[in-house]
């Protein structure tokens, strides 16, 4: 069993790669006045950040910064996880071609709007990492522990720190093992 200074042990004896921040604040912007924001902060840089609502937003910043953070570390991934995609660089989604036309002279005849670019990019993509699909994305909104699996996975966790603020949530990122 473990007892509280076993924890503080194993705590001071963890490296800590960096302290995610997670800030919350409201727009005052012009287009987005009061929208809720979560922005994330890492060795005092912004890394990270959304606004609106209806979505894990905390879990849309962490997706953010670990396809970014980690690319590398996706590319080498043999397991499916939900929100994680990797696209094609050089998929040019306006020369899909749908019933005979291209998605741009069907744009320019007024007989798309725009969302079948949207779904010929996301139908070109793939689970896993390919030669071609090489660009990871993930989907964060689907849920913060959607994301933290990922990143348990490439041997990384997450520790929650208390903090004593309604508008700010601390994380430390760690090396496993």
């Amino acid at each position: 069993m473990n007892t509280k200074s076993d924890l503080l042990l194993e705590i001071k004896a963890e490296k800590i790669l960096a302290t995610l921040e997670f800030r919350w604040s409201v727009s005052r912007g012009r287009y987005t006045h009061g929208y809720r924001i979560c922005s994330l902060f890492t060795n005092g840089q912004k890394i990270a950040s959304c606004n609106g609502g209806g979505y894990d937003m905390q879990g849309t910043c962490l997706g953010q910064f670990v396809q970014s953070a980690f690319r590398e570390e996706l590319q080498t991934l043999t397991k499916e996880f939900y929100g994680l995609t990797f696209h094609d660089p050089n998929f040019k989604p306006g020369q899909a071609v749908i019933d005979g036309q291209t998605i741009k002279e069907r744009e320019k005849a007024g007989l798309s709007l725009g969302l079948e670019r949207y779904q010929a990019f996301y139908k070109a993509s793939s689970s896993l990492p390919t030669p071609s699909h090489t660009v990871p994305s993930i989907d964060g909104g689907c849920g913060f522990s959607c994301v933290q699996r990922i990143l348990t996975h490439l041997g990384y966790r997450l520790r929650y720190v208390q903090t004593r603020s309604k508008n700010l949530t601390l994380y430390s990122l760690v090396k496993e093992g």
